[in-house]
């Protein structure tokens, strides 16, 4: 097990008790004093020392979740023997489409449906790859759900990287194919699927030889299309790319490419059945020891709560001593 902090010169932050406990100071000074003139007997020093300690306390607090500690530690994992999945999202510029520039847009939307599809199947290896007129991975099946997060949310964005082709279209169905000859999954693996995250606005598809290659890298599919009528491209300004235009006969070319795959098109409001029908393929299965993984817990969340009983606890015993 190890500590480490992410930003650990923000805990300057709680160098800020130091001014805190120097108002307090003064404050007692300046009581005393007036005490002292009225002929009182002067606060004792017990109530400010315990001011002291929870402002001090608190200050603590406040700066060690401000340079947001890790605890980081290596688990043994077991997982489902033979099965992977490889979420391939389509990243053509079609995916920016959305009904307004404050919505998501249609890559946002199968971001959250394949971290969604990720976290329901925890003991699946689960790998990222991308589609444009060709496939190229960005990360190998495996069990780990931070890794999949991590490469979701920061490697996959729109042309990244850019297609060979440039024009209105350039989602290639066709490069599907490499996923049945090339090494995206393991070798040991006997069930194997690809997610397919798109518009499913695409080149025209040679069929035949797409469901050729996948057959014989034994790789099954689904189809999740993200799509609707009034979606537009809209540019920095919020302005409509008016070269765009939604394609009304993509869902039926979808449905097309799925029933000569033998495979299922899901719309994204479907995410219960998504989940439920790849759960039943690829969640069952042997558990199997799959090695170690680097498993980490954030504890700038609790320390935040922490430093607010000390604090909570001055302000009481402060408006306590008013009453």
């Amino acid at each position: 097990m190890s500590l480490s902090f992410l930003t650990p010169v923000a805990a300057l932050v709680g160098l800020v008790g130091v001014l805190a406990g120097a108002a307090r100071i003064h404050g007692r000074r300046r009581a005393s004093a007036l005490a002292v003139s009225l002929g009182l007997t002067p606060p004792g020093r017990r109530p400010l020392v315990l001011d002291l300690v929870l402002i001090g306390a608190a200050s603590v607090l406040v700066g060690l979740a401000a340079a947001q500690p890790v605890v980081a530690r290596s688990e043994s994992t077991d997982g489902r023997e033979g099965s992977e999945v490889i979420v391939v999202f389509d990243v053509t510029r079609s995916m920016l489409a959305k009904r307004a520039p404050s919505e998501p847009s249609r890559l946002d939307r199968a971001r959250l449906v394949a971290k969604q599809l990720r976290a329901a199947m925890p003991e699946t290896r689960f790998g990222v790859a991308s589609l444009t007129d060709r496939v190229l991975p960005h990360l190998f099946p495996s069990l780990g759900r931070n890794a999949f997060v991590a490469v979701v949310d920061r490697a996959i964005g729109i042309e990244r990287p850019p297609p060979d082709r440039r024009g209105r279209r350039a989602t290639a169905f066709n490069a599907l194919g490499d996923l049945g000859r090339t090494a995206f999954f393991m070798p040991d693996s006997s069930r194997r699927l690809a997610v397919i995250m798109s518009d499913g606005e695409s080149l025209p598809v040679d069929l035949e030889v797409l469901r050729d290659r996948l057959l014989e890298g034994h790789v099954s599919t689904i189809f999740v299309q993200y799509w609707r009528g009034d979606e537009a491209v809209f540019d920095d300004n919020g302005d409509r790319d008016t070269a765009y235009r939604p394609d009304a006969a993509s869902g039926r070319q979808l449905r097309q490419i799925a029933g000569a795959l033998d495979s299922s098109v899901y719309n994204e409001g479907d995410v219960g059945p998504l989940i439920q029908t790849v759960r039943e393929r690829y969640g069952a299965g042997r558990l199997v020891p799959q090695g170690r993984q680097l498993v980490s817990y954030q504890l700038a969340p609790h320390a935040l709560v922490a430093a607010l009983l000390p604090l909570a606890f001055v302000l009481y015993r402060r408006n306590l001593s008013v009453t």
